[in-house]
């Protein structure tokens, strides 16, 4: 419970992106330490169903569609590619989604 008291700096677990291989660098593990989007985008969940319906899941475009929110709705505000501990740019990558799925 004492989390729910922290400061969003005690809260920043982006110096774990110091201690990654470097084949992780840039790719989203769905960790959520880019939430909370200020916009509320569920960026974890958008980019999994994007990266399993690149392999070939045919249900994760049907998940994706039914999202509140879609990676359109992103706001391009640079909050989350500060908390990527990964250095993931999800600015970019929203957009990559965005055309990929057509919404």
């Amino acid at each position: 419970m004492t989390y729910l008291d922290t400061t969003d700096e005690e809260r920043d677990y982006s110096v774990i992106g110091s201690f990654i291989p470097d084949d992780s660098v840039g790719k989203c593990v769905y960790c959520k330490h880019c939430h909370p989007c200020p916009a509320g985008l569920n960026i974890g969940l958008i980019n999994k169903y994007y990266d399993l319906s690149r392999q070939g899941d045919p249900m994760a475009k049907d998940h994706y569609l039914t999202l509140e929110k879609t990676a359109s709705d992103c706001i391009k505000c640079g909050h989350c590619n500060k908390r990527c501990p990964f250095k993931v740019q999800q600015q970019e990558r929203m957009e990559e989604i965005k055309n990929y799925f057509g919404k």
